[in-house]
């Protein structure tokens, strides 16, 4: 219980920047639109559910991740979205068209397109502070178009999309590329994401201290520093 108590802040000691993940922590997935697009398909899945289900999924990736035959993180992906529509009802002979036909409209326009109420404003309080920020993502190549359009870039001093540097999370380096790029070394950097396995172990391999975005408390047996929401974020406080 002492380490949840700690849990909404992180330590101001010398922070000079912070490093964020972006679906999942800064974006999140459209799930009115993905349960409009299962409802052509004639099955019907409320976005709640699919939202819950989306949990399931990242269990499955962590357990996969963290296992004793941990595998590439693109194997650990398709687990997520395998466990995700298993936790949906969805049978396992129909995971490959749902997979592809959401991996179409991605292409179109991320699926990560939802920014909750207040990420941009707690963005530019942490700016005003004087902090250097950063996205540090597993994507596609296109993470800083996305977060152009959805208002997010002028807040960044830099992005790294995994697709364009070539190295991804948990990979150490990848956490080691935003810090370079911003002038600052791990003691005076803290990170926020989503997904244990991937954001929480890859930041601690680089010696960056970090928080667990958990905004419905899924991640009950991880002891580990977690907020809400990015909001919570006080490390100058």
């Amino acid at each position: 219980m002492a380490a949840q108590r700690k849990s909404r802040t992180l330590s101001s000691r010398a922070v000079k920047a912070l490093l964020f993940d972006f679906g999942g922590t800064l974006a999140f997935l459209d799930y009115e639109l993905l349960a409009r697009e299962f409802g052509r398909a004639g099955r019907k899945l409320d976005a709640l559910t699919l939202e819950y289900a989306e949990y399931q999924g990242r269990a499955t990736l962590d357990r996969f991740m963290m296992g004793a035959r941990a595998g590439d993180v693109n194997d650990g992906y398709q687990q997520f979205f395998r466990g995700w529509m298993r936790a949906a009802g969805i049978p396992d002979e129909e995971v490959l068209d749902y997979a592809a036909r959401f991996q179409e409209i991605h292409r179109e326009r991320t699926l990560w397109r939802v920014v909750r109420p207040g990420t941009r404003e707690a963005l530019q309080r942490l700016k005003s502070q004087g902090l250097k920020l950063a996205v540090v993502s597993n994507a596609d190549g296109n993470v800083e178009r996305d977060a152009k359009d959805f208002g997010l870039a002028q807040f960044f001093d830099t992005i790294v999309d995994s697709h364009v540097v070539g190295v991804a999370k948990p990979d150490p380096r990848i956490f080691h590329i935003a810090l370079e790029r911003l002038g600052v070394t791990p003691q005076e950097a803290r990170f926020a994401g989503d997904i244990y396995s991937i954001d929480m172990l890859g930041a601690r391999g680089a010696g960056i201290e970090a928080a667990l975005i958990d905004q419905h408390d899924r991640y009950h047996w991880v002891e580990h520093r977690k907020i809400r929401h990015v909001g919570q974020l006080h490390p100058l406080s």
